[in-house]
């Protein structure tokens, strides 16, 4: 029998552990700090660079349809879901 533990990846448990939670995962109104950006795609990190969207911007998710709205710096952005995916934000 497996426990709840074993059915865990061990990258889960780390962010689990650290309290770092994908923006898509978010509730809206709630904010947080952007404390890393995850993703191999070099495009999609030059697009969140270009934006401003930085590790330790604080970050307040706004909405989740129909696309992802959260404001970094005074400045309100909508994305889809792939993106919203890579930002990760420590609550």
């Amino acid at each position: 029998m497996k426990t709840k533990s074993a059915l865990i990846s061990p990258v889960e448990s780390f962010r689990m552990k650290t309290g770092n939670t994908p923006l898509s995962s978010m509730e809206p109104a709630k904010r947080g700090k952007i404390s890393h950006l995850e993703t191999k795609n070099p495009g999609i990190l030059q697009k969140l660079m270009a934006m401003g969207v930085l590790p330790g911007m604080p970050v307040t998710l706004l909405r989740r349809t129909p696309s992802f709205l959260f404001e970094v710096d005074q400045t309100r952005y909508a994305v889809d879901r792939e993106i919203a995916d890579h930002i990760f934000v420590s609550c």
